[in-house]
């Protein structure tokens, strides 16, 4: 391998990766609204909720987060 050159196949590796990353998230996200719970993401270094009905808050329980 050259230096400073990446092989395709890396390229190829990375992008099935990232697929399955994405598959998995979206089963995550559509178990959990099935199920009836929040999903919880991180924006900005603060932590929200998606809730089933597609709302996103702060607040989980009434306590803040």
């Amino acid at each position: 391998m050259t230096k400073g050159k990446v092989p395709l196949s890396v390229y190829k590796t990375i992008a099935e990766l990232m697929n399955k990353a994405y598959k998995a998230s979206r089963k995550v996200l559509e178990e959990n609204k099935r199920l009836g719970i929040p999903t919880p993401f991180s924006l900005s270094g603060r932590i929200y909720y998606l809730m089933p009905d597609g709302r996103i808050v702060l607040k989980r329980n009434g306590r803040k987060k």
